[in-house]
């Protein structure tokens, strides 16, 4: 087996990244993807599940406030929430301020949703249920 070179390191400063829409994606790989962004007051996601892959988050700045199951968290600075494969989960920001978060998806191959979610959007058009499946994004009922 070869030795790894560091030429699949990734290091990236505050801001730094690939700039999708409202997001930054700091990290594409199979293994995960990760992501920055900013949730204005009201936005966030609606509540969704995945079939195949956890989707956690770490508060950077502010507050969110998540679904997950059942349960109902506030996530101030500093917080972490994970939503394993199967619950359903979602999020919004209920403060006056900006909030900012890192998004955890593991496995990875979600910086693609993101980026044709985002391109779709900036089109006009509204995707189709088997877009959202295809990406393994479910409405939970």
């Amino acid at each position: 087996m070869a030795e790894p070179d560091g030429s699949d390191a990734i290091a990236l400063g505050p801001g730094q990244g690939e700039a999708v829409g409202s997001s930054v994606i700091k990290a594409d790989r199979s293994e995960l993807s990760l992501f920055e962004f900013e949730i204005a007051p009201g936005g966030g996601a609606a509540l969704h599940l995945h079939k195949l892959h956890s989707d956690s988050f770490y508060v950077l700045e502010g507050e969110l406030e998540f679904r997950v199951g059942e349960e109902t968290v506030r996530a101030a600075a500093g917080s972490y929430v994970l939503a394993p494969p199967g619950i359903p989960h979602g999020f919004r920001n209920t403060g006056t301020g900006r909030a900012r978060a890192l998004n955890l998806h593991t496995p990875g191959g979600f910086a693609q949703y993101w980026r044709e979610l985002t391109e779709l959007r900036a089109a006009g058009t509204e995707p189709d249920l088997a877009f959202f499946e295809r990406h393994d994004v479910y409405d939970p009922d």
